[in-house]
């Protein structure tokens, strides 16, 4: 029987100490901050953690969370600095061998940083290099690899060799290397079965062309099955290819051999992830695709038709997913089997979901269209972390966020719109003024990042964060206008209006000096007419104006500037005739 209980740190895990035991149980929750003061330093008792098992002499048992009102435990902030060797296998465990099982296990914000000089690297939150089983499992956190030579690097696991069932990541994956790489966003390299997972965190890969980067898994030699990816995926140094084995994808890099990479009913996201789907592959879906393909049955139908009756932990005709969408379909499928539960709408992150663009325009984030955060409230975990649902409200207005690579973010982008001034069509008659915060037009130097909204709740945690949205799209340019006054005179004054005919949308922006490289501009209104303020008196305006989508992308073309604008023009005294 399962005798052997793990409540805490086991420094030869394996080994069993109890003559009946053949594994491992997880009572509890544990957390490697043992000094609770946020942040695993040399005050903790396991500040790095030495993983469990290693390629000579790999974990060879079962390590299982025991359930408890069927929630998997969880464990928290466990950390890996460094590691001694030139060649390291580094996660909760660093290997195991073929017979091995891991269970119902949540590791929450993992932090591995592993530099090794010249040797190789398997590095993922719950296993190095994996032999064995893994079922229902997930991480969140980050993993940061920077390696000599051949290494791979997963969200949950660097290395899959046997069966990874019903399991997810939301952890950061960011690998850099020299040499051969496979990073993924739950696995690096997969030389097994992967059925029944998906993945979310951002994957990053910087090297050169013998590296392969894919939003679940960076490269798979054997079978994908029943799951997909919402991961942003970016690259450094790698080009991507319409070959059969691309070095960036969104979902996974296959072998092109007969019977070998296969993938059935999987996908990617392919608005979400920044990786555009490839012509004819049918694994690439948008968002509403995704989101929206079994609303009307609340199951298993469409492009989920063939994701239940699965084979998982032994068991035959297992249904391990959830359909949980709202009316609006927008929740991606969630697992449910073992400790997972279709309301964890959120893993650690605590994910507010965002609309990727207002009804009737395209789905990615494109430049110069408005994003609405949908909702007005966010999801998260009771204190057991169980999937609760419990409902947070936003305390203070939304800071919307940028990243190049989806893994760092940048500091508060200024809004730049005030929603209450726009006309229904182009703000949405649900987000009015009150609601100003929740709206944001991605601009000209946005072009080709991700976009998220940061939320502050009224909760001991601060903030919450929407899904990172797509890289924002740019419109394609036409020749320059000039703008056209609608009142007034020329110059423009304060108080007097400026429009411009016949634009779908405009963006009006105010600089210090005009000319090829102004400096001091900032965006100060996004209406098809602008009236300077006091505080344009002496500055030069122009505008960005948005002309009628084609196939999903605007046309934009840029007005010349203004000559200063002055102060109010008074008007003329009139004296009544005798």
């Amino acid at each position: 029987g399962m005798g052997c209980k793990l409540d805490d740190h086991d420094d030869d895990a394996t080994t069993d100490t109890q003559p009946d035991c053949d594994g491992y149980e997880l009572m509890r929750d544990l957390d490697f901050d043992t000094d609770g003061d946020g942040d695993v330093d040399s005050s903790d008792t396991y500040a790095n953690w030495t993983p469990i098992g290693t390629e000579a002499k790999p974990f060879e048992s079962r390590f299982e969370g025991s359930l408890t009102n069927g929630v998997m435990p969880k464990i928290s902030n466990l950390t890996i600095t460094s590691i001694s060797g030139s060649s390291v296998e580094a996660g909760l465990f660093g290997a195991t061998q073929i017979g091995a099982h891991i269970k119902n296990i949540g590791l929450v914000d993992v932090d591995i940083d592993i530099t090794t000089s010249s040797g190789y690297a398997d590095i993922g939150a719950l296993v190095g290099y994996s032999l064995g089983n893994i079922t229902a499992c997930y991480s969140t956190g980050a993993i940061t690899v920077a390696a000599g030579r051949y290494s791979t690097a997963g969200g949950l696991a660097g290395y899959n060799g046997e069966t990874m069932a019903a399991s997810f990541s939301r952890a950061t994956v960011d690998m850099s290397t020299s040499g051969a790489f496979y990073a993924g966003g739950l696995v690096g390299y997969n030389g097994g079965t992967i059925r029944a997972a998906y993945a979310a965190g951002a994957v990053k890969g910087t090297g050169n062309n013998t590296g392969y980067v894919g939003g679940l898994v960076g490269y798979n030699l054997l079978n994908i099955e029943a799951s997909y990816s919402i991961a942003p995926v970016t690259s450094v140094g790698l080009t991507p290819t319409a070959t059969s084995k691309p070095h960036i994808h969104g979902l996974n890099n296959s072998v092109s051999q007969s019977g070998f990479g296969r993938v059935t009913a999987s996908y990617w996201d392919y608005i979400a992830s920044g990786v555009p789907a490839g012509a004819g592959d049918a694994r690439g879906k948008s968002t509403r695709e995704l989101t929206q393909a079994s609303l009307s049955s609340r199951g298993y139908s469409g492009i989920y038709a063939d994701w239940d009756d699965l084979t998982i932990d032994g068991a035959n005709d297992v249904d391990p997913w959830g359909f949980d969408f709202d009316v609006h379909g927008r929740f991606h499928p969630l697992l449910t089997y073992g400790g997972h539960t279709t309301t964890d709408m959120s893993g650690n992150q605590l994910f507010a979901f965002t609309n990727l663009a207002l009804p009737g325009r395209p789905q990615y984030p494109t430049e110069g269209l408005g994003i609405v955060v949908s909702g007005r409230r966010t999801f998260t975990m009771d204190a057991n972390y169980n999937g609760a649902g419990a409902l947070l409200t936003p305390s203070g207005p939304y800071i919307w966020q940028s990243s190049t690579d989806g893994i760092t973010w940048g500091s508060a982008l200024v809004s730049n719109t005030v929603c209450g001034v726009q006309q229904d069509r182009t703000c949405g008659a649900a987000y009015r003024a009150t609601d100003s915060d929740r709206y944001f037009i991605p601009r000209l130097e946005l072009g080709g990042k991700y976009i998220r909204a940061k939320v502050p709740v009224d909760d001991e945690r601060g903030y919450v964060y929407t899904r990172t949205m797509g890289k924002v799209k740019l419109a394609s340019t036409t020749a320059p206008i000039t703008v056209s006054f609608t009142i007034g005179n020329n110059p423009p004054r304060v108080g007097t209006q400026l429009g411009v005919v016949g634009a779908y949308w405009t963006l009006w922006q105010r600089c210090d000096t005009n000319g090829a490289n102004p400096s001091g501009c900032e965006y100060v209104g996004s209406n098809r007419t602008y009236t300077p303020g006091a505080g344009d008196l002496n500055h030069y305006l122009r505008a960005y104006v948005y002309h009628s989508s084609t196939a999903g992308v605007l046309s934009r073309t840029t007005s010349g500037f203004t000559p200063r604008v002055v102060d109010i023009q008074r008007p003329t005294q009139w004296h009544t005739l005798p």
